[in-house]
């Protein structure tokens, strides 16, 4: 994880309104940091350039130029290359670089695994089991994610519906037993933040799956899962969150194993009739 997005999550509860402002900005569009001087991240903000000069100082940096310094190498250098999965120098040449690559996967995942907290995933699934309807959206590259999840839920019984935003004009359906599972990772959509935000008013529980404890979403999420990579980069993503959500279907599946078991009995009879054309 870049260091700056480190120090905003170890030091955000403490910030003032302002400074948040600023670090949840900083969250959502690096780039501007990257390409613009202080005043004018100061202007778009509606806050003086003073505001953004004291948050780089509350983070630790000596000025907004330091800061500046290392946004600008995380958003124009943000891709994998073959030294971004270092074991140690002998593992190295004796590693081919396939299996380099799926150890780095295998330490993101296990990462993930230990900083997921047992009693909100209880919670997630006990929720789970208990909904009418389950709402999944994902947006951009997270769209598979959410696409895999629908699949998978309603392979077990639960009636989940996917998220299609080429269809979806709003939200049109919804009670307290309703559930919103969302995808947010980095560069966070404002089209699920929204969507959101619209659950949170219907008083829909809300699952977030997203890359920091911080992110935009945690202020609409009931449930949180936040995953952790060491680069803040996509193709990290995939591997961590199919592991997760293959663990919360497998969970949720003991909830009720027999429905469980009748609903993958049903989904393979269907899936042989379209095969073979039964």
């Amino acid at each position: 994880m870049e260091d700056f997005y480190k120090k905003i999550e170890q030091s955000y509860d403490d910030l003032s309104k302002g400074l948040k402002k600023v670090a949840n900005y900083l969250l959502e569009e690096p780039t501007a940091f990257a390409a613009n001087p202080a005043k004018k991240v100061g202007e778009a903000l509606d806050v003086s350039e003073s505001m953004i000069t004291r948050f780089c100082l509350t983070l630790g940096y000596k000025g907004y130029s330091e800061l500046q310094a290392e946004v600008r190498d995380y958003v124009f250098n943000q891709k994998r290359i073959f030294e971004d999965y270092p074991l140690s120098q002998d593992e190295q040449k004796e590693q081919s670089f396939h299996k380099r690559v799926m150890l780095h996967d295998q330490f993101n995942i296990q990462s993930t695994a230990e900083n997921i907290s047992e009693e909100q995933f209880t919670e997630a699934t006990a929720t789970l089991a208990d909904a009418e309807q389950v709402l999944i959206a994902g947006l951009r590259y997270t769209f598979s994610m959410s696409h895999w999840l629908t699949y998978a839920l309603q392979s077990i019984g639960v009636n989940a519906r996917l998220y299609r935003p080429d269809l979806d004009a709003h939200l049109d359906f919804g009670s307290a037993k309703h559930v919103f599972i969302v995808f947010s990772f980095h560069a966070y959509s404002t089209e699920t933040l929204m969507l959101a935000e619209e659950a949170k008013r219907r008083d829909w529980t809300i699952i977030g799956i997203t890359d920091s404890g911080i992110a935009p979403i945690s202020k609409y999420a009931d449930i949180l899962f936040p995953v952790y990579f060491s680069k803040r980069s996509h193709s990290e993503t995939a591997p961590i969150v199919f592991s997760f959500m293959n663990a919360l279907v497998s969970g949720l599946s003991l909830q009720d194993p027999e429905r469980t078991r009748e609903n993958k009995l049903v989904m393979e009879e269907k899936r042989l009739k379209q095969t073979f054309k039964l």
